[in-house]
């Protein structure tokens, strides 16, 4: 089984529950805080270690303030071999949770920001083709990780998010896949974001021919197309949500992880769906993330179908 290394951030969430989003000028009460180990980096890591994979993360943390970022790591069996510790924060976030369980967040970016060329080069070195990158835009050289990487026979996944029209600028030729919502897919190919997702997927698809791609949609579900297959869709199982911050998190790792196991596609697709509807249902970042066998009990007393023809 190939190696998956994730090149992502690790932030401290200081996660509120409010009744609603703080609005211009207005000062709301908590209903309570809670603070847990998450960055999209950290929860991506987490999903793929549950999902069966073998995990190394890269990236970097404060040598001070890291303890509940390190005990995630560790608890899960990831590798932290390329993890570097700074004299200064950790990345970090503020995260608004509403009564309908969407979220809104506030992220400082803090040691992710202050990975250098020379341990880039140096932890890739480590790995060989035919192994897996997993990359978010929450850590700074991120287009010398692509190259570097690609250049090297790894299997580049970038998950395009937090988004900005500057990451068009970057090599995302190069990546094997591409993980969007209809907001980031849309924007990369100059559509609306209400367009049909099959037409954006087809532009993004006929922009980047070597590349796969998933597009998420939401509660809708998701399309995934493999680079020269043809699409195949999966609706979301209807569950009930109460935390939805780590669920796009949970679907990466689930997705990738399925693949390099070997799974086809659709099965890959539909383990990450499931996947992600167990994380909605409960609170937190990393705390959400449902192990395999949870999934895989969750697929075997199923009764819906999800893979559909069409959304």
């Amino acid at each position: 089984m190939p190696k998956i290394l994730n090149y992502g951030s690790l932030n401290i969430d200081y996660v509120y529950a409010v009744d609603h989003f703080v609005m211009p000028g207005e000062t709301l009460a908590a209903k309570s805080r809670n603070i847990f180990a998450g960055g999209k980096g950290l929860n991506q890591s987490v999903a793929l270690a549950r999902a069966g994979g073998e995990v190394y993360h890269a990236g970097a943390v404060g040598a001070e303030d890291s303890k509940v970022l390190l005990q995630e790591i560790s608890s899960n069996g990831i590798h932290d071999d390329f993890l570097a510790k700074r004299d200064m924060p950790s990345g970090h976030t503020i995260i608004q949770v509403d009564k309908n369980g969407q979220n809104c967040i506030l992220l400082y970016g803090g040691a992710n920001q202050s990975l250098t060329v020379e341990e880039i080069n140096n932890t890739l070195s480590h790995f060989s083709a035919g192994d897996y990158l997993i990359l978010q835009n929450e850590v700074n050289n991120i287009e010398h990780i692509i190259r570097e990487g690609a250049k090297r026979g790894l299997k580049v996944c970038f998950n395009v998010s937090p988004f900005t029209l500057q990451l068009l600028d970057l090599p995302l030729d190069l990546c094997a896949f591409l993980i969007v919502n209809e907001i980031e897919g849309s924007a990369m190919v100059n559509m609306s974001a209400d367009s049909d997702p099959y037409a954006i997927m087809q532009a993004l698809s006929d922009k980047y021919p070597q590349t796969s791609f998933v597009l998420t949609l939401g509660s809708r579900g998701s399309i995934l197309k493999e680079a020269g297959q043809e699409m195949i869709s999966c609706r979301s199982y209807k569950v009930q949500a109460v935390d939805t911050t780590a669920a796009g998190d949970t679907f990466l790792g689930f997705l990738i992880a399925s693949l390099a196991r070997g799974l086809e596609g659709s099965r890959a697709l539909n383990t990450a769906t499931a996947a992600s509807a167990l994380a909605v249902q409960r609170a937190g970042a990393c705390p959400s993330i449902p192990q395999l066998n949870e999934v895989e009990d969750f697929l075997a007393h199923s009764n819906v179908t999800v893979l559909t023809d069409k959304l």
